[in-house]
């Protein structure tokens, strides 16, 4: 009887153990975020951990230096040339990514440091600043050629969960001719909020006619006959 009751509370113990183990093993394992990505993904021992960068400016900022420190773009005598057409979206909601857009956009370039000319629709060329010092015309930069193919593109992917109050962004500078990724940057940002419209007061204005009627006085509740304007003193014209 004992040895069974052993058992029993043996056996009993194994299935609560294996049922922890269970909903651990649940509870940490990772959801694949990059199903239906259009960006290379790592093989999975090569896969990294998102940096946090508490916002879209900051990991723009990251991933403008790691570009620019590139030993292909550090040791090249020109600007060369960068498409970017915009964050996309992969999260399982609705995101408007005008924001990260913007965002990104605007640290990317300040970031180059002239290294990079970033060519899109929405992006005016880049003025590249003159030498202080010019001794003559050839000593100016070549100017590009914009018509031209670009040199890189740089591809940028929101992904994550609605809900959650952080997302992931990867960005990558893939090479515009061989599709060759040559910086992969993951990092772990919060959520922008798009700009709300300024909420504007439309003001008109009415002119008032004077009324005829007679108005009541507040006391008595009287009518009080409207003043009559008093007679002019100028004499009529002669006949």
């Amino acid at each position: 009887m004992i040895f069974c009751k052993t058992v029993e509370r043996i056996t009993r113990g194994m299935i609560l153990t294996a049922g922890g183990l269970t909903l651990a093993a649940c509870a940490t394992t990772p959801i694949d975020d990059t199903v239906n990505s259009r960006l290379t993904q790592p093989t999975p021992p090569a896969a990294q951990a998102p940096i946090e960068a508490g916002d879209i400016a900051i990991a723009g900022q990251y991933a403008a230096h790691s570009i620019r420190d590139l030993p292909q773009i550090a040791n090249s005598q020109k600007p060369l040339l960068v498409q970017f057409t915009g964050v996309t979206s992969i999260v399982d909601g609705p995101v408007d990514t005008e924001p990260y857009t913007d965002l990104l956009r605007d640290r990317l370039v300040v970031g180059s440091h002239e290294k990079l000319r970033y060519v899109e629709r929405e992006l005016p060329p880049l003025v590249l600043a003159k030498p202080k010092k010019i001794k003559s015309k050839k000593d100016l930069p070549p100017p590009v050629q914009v018509e031209s193919d670009p040199d890189y593109q740089v591809l940028a992917e929101l992904r994550g969960n609605f809900t959650d109050d952080l997302y992931k962004i990867q960005i990558q500078l893939v090479d515009f001719h061989t599709g060759e990724v040559l910086f992969n940057g993951l990092y772990r940002i919060r959520k922008e909020t798009p700009s709300e419209p300024s909420n504007q007061t439309t003001i008109t204005t009415q002119t008032i006619q004077p009324s005829t009627a007679p108005s009541q006085s507040p006391e008595t509740g009287v009518a009080v006959p409207a003043p009559t304007q008093p007679p002019s003193s100028t004499p009529p014209p002669p006949q």
